[in-house]
């Protein structure tokens, strides 16, 4: 198949340039605030119900090129300013019409933020079939997570498995799935480890981070393996080309259990070339008090961590600034070195962990061939060394390995017509992991062609747009994997433009290709690994319900069904030796609740979720088939409340976890018991001369509820934290 791909691509792009050719028409012109006169700066400019578009340059003009002839509605939108549509336009060939544009600011409810993640391209939230929720900076800022599982757990579909302090493990589901279900990007590239498939989301700092975006719901169509419950994408920031000076703040915390923190950082321009470096240092000592299985209390004793993150990011901007070029450069590295306590029987009270790891991306975005083509060209490396000693067992562990990641990957979207929109590409990876006790070194390579198209179709009466997106992906490896094809379709039916009801649909086909750990875990008297594993298979499906109301100053509300099955679950087992075979099946379904409402105007927001889950073991062992999967809540709650008061941002979180079993028979003695969390925050600005100061008082676990995510693991009580930010 791939020796047809280029020629196919080929034939594409001429089609798409022999429609350009055509005599089309043209429109350009000025959008400006009309209260301060001055120039706005990317603002969507856009035909309504189509793929036609642009965004303001650093002048506030904008220019669309080849619209086929036509009637259309302009519409003129940026966040922050009242949307703005023009009566209908009327397009002949030739045409050639100066518009320009005057915008009233206005303060939003909720904005519309855009999604990257759901179709590879840029597209509103509202108007795409999967459900997504984005984790956007302001938010970062003012819930001030230490690490990316403390800034995902209030999000819906979402449970984290928190091992116990801030070094522990710290893993993700999403509806259900395990974690190695779970696909996570840095940038649109996956950062799972070859070797376990997971992510463990203590190990992520937020520094040089823009936005995390969560897409639930199977994805392999578009990412590939892995992407079964859903995708993580987390988006590194973009310096600012337009803000010509040097700016820089500093950010010191302190907390709860020896707790310090240190974080400074620095953005400068230099003509069109922008840099954003940052770096922080935590440590703590992790030495919180529980009670152990006996009613006595204990000190968590080798807890501790010391970790260092740093993050450049440099991007350079040339070309005119119609066909605008971007080349982005980032670089993170992360090091820590923490205790191993394990669970509390047995506990481990010199067991020690180093981590070590770099990510290098290059991305090359921009307009090519003429205003109707995007390219993205991304090439990216990683790598990570890992250690464990452990000298309290029989015969002492000691683990040391590491892996090395390389790819590129090319991805066009091109508008095909009015209403129509192709995202489409290839690229490979490869993946090596070496075991420095054992000396094995497992290589792998992989390829594979993707294809998503956005396809409008405009009613215009009570049923707006019906919006379709079909999906496609194909994989290959060099070394285990058979030929995998994904498809996935997407609808969403869109009513009313003011009280706006939308109706989505999703269907599609998910796979998890086996790890290194699966596939060569080296022989010993115990264990074995199995080379002949095939992918996990799973089928999807989810419909649901989404509104965007005018009343009590806007309410936005998604509810969604979905159902997951899976197959050919790989599961480890004993037969001579422990060994993981094919053997599992499983289902995964339940409904999801979105509420957000702004109870009083640019003052008090509240947003809230509820999912219900019911998973289920459906191997045919008769001691657990129907039993619900271990660790899996079947009621999850989320409350977030935020009152504002002029310089002064006070947050209030709630969340609910039923009880949960922890073993495939489902004993009610191995179960965990229901526990809720409340988090409070309170952040304060103040300026003083070009110096602006933000203070941040956090309470975690308010009530100070002792209770346990994993069994044999438990969490901290009540924690005090606050940080002084000082920008300049």
């Amino acid at each position: 198949m791939k020796k047809y791909f280029w020629p196919v691509i080929f034939s594409v792009i001429m089609t798409i340039e022999l429609i350009a050719a055509q005599d089309f028409g043209q429109i350009s012109g000025t959008v400006k605030c009309i209260d301060t006169g001055q120039t706005l700066i990317a603002v969507n400019v856009y035909l309504k119900n189509t793929h036609i578009g642009t965004a303001t340059d650093e002048n506030g003009n904008y220019f669309i090129d080849n619209i086929p002839p036509a009637k259309y509605e302009i519409v003129v939108d940026i966040i922050g300013y009242m949307k703005l549509k023009r009566q209908i336009v009327e397009i002949k060939a030739g045409d050639n019409i100066n518009l320009d544009f005057y915008l009233h600011s206005e303060v939003l409810s909720y904005k519309e933020n855009v999604t990257v993640t759901a179709t590879r391209g840029h597209s509103l939230i509202t108007e795409v079939p999967s459900s997504v929720n984005v984790v956007d900076r302001q938010e970062l800022e003012l819930k001030n997570p230490q690490n990316l599982a403390e800034a995902l757990q209030n999000v819906p579909g979402v449970n984290i498995k928190d091992y116990g302090g801030l070094g522990n493990t710290k893993s993700i589901s999403l509806r259900g799935s395990s974690n190695s279900q779970v696909l996570v990007l840095l940038d649109g590239q996956r950062i799972n480890s070859p070797q376990s498939g997971s992510v463990d989301l203590s190990q992520i700092s937020l520094e040089g981070i823009e936005k995390i975006e969560v897409v639930r719901g199977g994805n392999s169509a578009l990412y590939g393996s892995d992407a079964i419950g859903g995708v993580i994408n987390i988006i590194s920031k973009k310096p600012d080309t337009d803000e010509q000076k040097i700016t820089g703040d500093i950010k010191f915390g302190i907390a709860s259990f020896g707790t310090y923190s240190a974080a400074p950082s620095i953005r400068f321009n230099i003509k069109n070339t922008s840099v954003n470096a940052s770096f922080k240092h935590l440590s703590s000592k992790g030495d919180f008090s529980y009670t152990d299985n006996y009613g006595n209390t204990a000190t968590r004793v080798n807890s501790d961590i010391i970790s260092r993150n740093y993050y450049v990011g440099l991007i350079r901007k040339f070309g005119d600034p119609h066909y605008q070029r971007n080349l982005s450069l980032t670089f993170k590295h992360y090091n820590s070195a923490q205790g191993a306590p394990g669970t509390i029987e047995p506990y481990y009270y010199d067991a020690r962990m180093w981590n070590r790891n770099n990510k290098i991306s290059a991305v090359f975005t921009g307009k090519v061939f003429n205003l109707f083509h995007n390219l993205r060209f991304q090439s990216y490396y990683y790598d990570s060394w890992y250690k464990y000693e452990n000298d309290e067992t029989a015969g002492g562990i000691l683990s040391k390995y590491t892996t090395q990641t390389y790819g590129n990957e090319i991805q066009f979207n091109s508008v095909v017509g009015p209403q129509v929109s192709l995202t489409y590409g290839s690229g490979f990876r490869y993946d090596q992991n070496n075991d420095i006790i054992t000396k094995n070194i497992n290589k792998q390579t992989s390829y594979y062609l993707f294809a998503v198209n956005e396809s409008v179709i405009c009613i215009n009466s009570l049923l707006q747009t019906i919006s379709v997106v079909p999906s496609l992906r194909y994989d290959t490896d060099s070394k285990y994997m058979n030929h995998i094809v994904s498809p996935k379709l997407g609808a969403i039916f869109n009513f009313g433009e003011v009280w706006k009801s939308s109706l989505k649909l999703n269907a599609g086909k998910s796979y998890r290709a086996p790890t290194f750990n699966d596939l060569y875990w080296p022989e010993d008297a115990w264990t074995i690994g199995n080379p002949d594993l095939e992918p996990e298979y799973g089928t999807d499906w989810d419909i649901g319900i989404r509104l965007q109301y005018p009343i009590l100053n806007g309410v936005y509300f998604e509810s969604s069904y979905f159902e997951s099955n899976m197959t050919n679950l790989i599961i480890w087992q004993q037969i001579d030796k422990w060994m993981p075979l094919n053997v599992d099946k499983s289902r995964n379904r339940g409904i999801e609740n979105s509420l957000k409402i702004s109870l009083i105007k640019d003052c008090l927001d509240l947003s809230a979720n509820y999912m219900y889950l019911d998973t289920r073991n459906l191997s045919e062992s008769p001691t657990t088939y129907n039993k619900i999967l271990v660790y899996r809540p079947k009621h999850t709650v989320n409350v977030s409340t935020t009152l504002n008061l002029k310089s002064i941002r006070l947050n209030y979180q709630y969340s609910y976890n039923s009880r949960r079993f922890t073993d495939a028979s489902n004993t009610w003695g191995n179960s965990l018991d229901p526990y809720s969390v409340s988090d409070i925050t309170v952040n304060l600005n103040a300026k003083m001369m070009k110096t602006q100061m933000d203070y941040s008082i956090q309470i975690k676990n308010v009530f100070n509820h002792e209770y346990r995510v994993m069994k044999n693991m438990p969490v901290p009580g009540r924690e005090y934290r606050l940080s002084i930010k000082v920008s300049i």
